[in-house]
């Protein structure tokens, strides 16, 4: 009689990439490398329930952990939305993407995309371009606060 050593000998086991921006494992690609390892286990020699059960936990903390990222980048999002319009008819610093400084009002606050851009000059910048922030040019308080 032969004995058999493995199942599913014939297939080899699906190969998990890392993928995104950030080179990490995401939950979809947990769940598929949890379903491969069940369905090449030895059916006579199965995996321990509590590994199974402790793969489970990690999943679902892998998941919430996920969510909570998410919901946290809309939430400085909307932070953001909110404190732009505070910037208008101030004395800002920008930096643009060449990394030239601007000086000038705040003439605008735009919105695409959800993101606010403030408008100095003309042209549009980013929140995060912001270098320095004055009270408006002939206003009483001259004392700019740098971000």
């Amino acid at each position: 009689m032969t004995a058999i050593n493995t199942v599913n000998t014939g297939q080899p086991a699906p190969e998990v990439r890392k993928t995104g921006a950030a080179q990490e494992l995401g939950k979809d690609a947990f769940l598929k490398l949890l379903v491969t390892q069940l369905r090449n286990q030895d059916p006579l020699n199965p995996k321990d329930n509590s590994a199974f059960v402790a793969q489970m936990a990690q999943f679902t903390a892998l998941e919430q952990m996920q969510n909570l990222n998410l919901l946290l980048g809309r939430l400085l999002d909307l932070q953001a939305g909110a404190q732009a319009p505070a910037l208008l008819d101030r004395w800002v610093t920008v930096r643009g993407e060449t990394g030239q400084q601007t000086s000038g009002r705040v003439q605008a606050v735009e919105y695409s995309d959800g993101k606010p851009w403030l408008v100095v000059d003309g042209r549009r910048f980013g929140l995060e371009a912001v270098q320095k922030i004055a009270p408006a040019q002939g206003s009483e308080d001259q004392n700019p606060s740098v971000v």
